[in-house]
């Protein structure tokens, strides 16, 4: 062993080089600021789940007063939330304000409404096939296609997030996620 390396490798039973046990257990840090995977996945999944309930409400009350345009309306209600979500709650979304989450643009500021909408146009693909299922005749087709690209996207925005690359919604807008804060519940 090498006088000046002392006590940085170890020599295994077949004098191999070997490195310390915990160098295998322990993981990688993360960039500062930057939040896991399952804090956003849990953020978004709070998101959807409230704009969900409240579109879900707004169908039943204006499908029943209006038929098709009231549910239509109710949709872009929904489309509206989902586009905007990370400026709704004192500049983020409701998901990211319990997790101690937002979205900052390149310099670290706030994200203006139109880089929300960037952002969340590919998540907002399936509110959107709700939108266009109510119009008469083809818009079951419509929506079809639409609920198939917001599966695709949606199945390529989570790869992305789970290794640990911008989203393609963040890449369009010039946004990113941090930490910011103490979070509102702890995981």
């Amino acid at each position: 062993m090498d006088p000046q390396n002392q006590g940085t490798r170890f020599e295994t039973p077949t004098n191999g080089p070997a490195y310390p046990p915990q160098a295998y257990s322990q993981a990688q840090p993360m960039a500062a600021g930057q939040p896991d995977i399952v804090k956003r996945i849990i953020a978004a999944v709070i998101d959807f789940f409230v704009i969900g309930m409240v579109v879900g409400v707004l169908n039943l009350v204006l499908g029943i007063a209006l038929g098709r345009f009231g549910m239509m309306g109710a949709s872009l209600v929904g489309l509206a939330a989902v586009l905007l979500r990370d400026v709704a709650v004192g500049g983020r979304s409701l998901g990211k304000k319990v997790l101690g989450l937002n979205v900052v643009n390149a310099a670290g500021g706030a994200i203006t409404p139109e880089q929300s909408i960037k952002r969340n146009s590919t998540l907002a693909l399936g509110m959107l096939g709700s939108a266009v299922a109510a119009v008469p005749f083809i818009g079951w087709l419509f929506a079809m296609v639409l609920y198939l690209a917001a599966f695709g996207a949606s199945a390529y925005e989570l790869y992305l997030v789970a290794t640990n690359k911008p989203r393609f919604g963040d890449q369009l807008a010039g946004t990113h996620v941090v930490m910011e804060g103490q979070p509102a519940i702890a995981l």
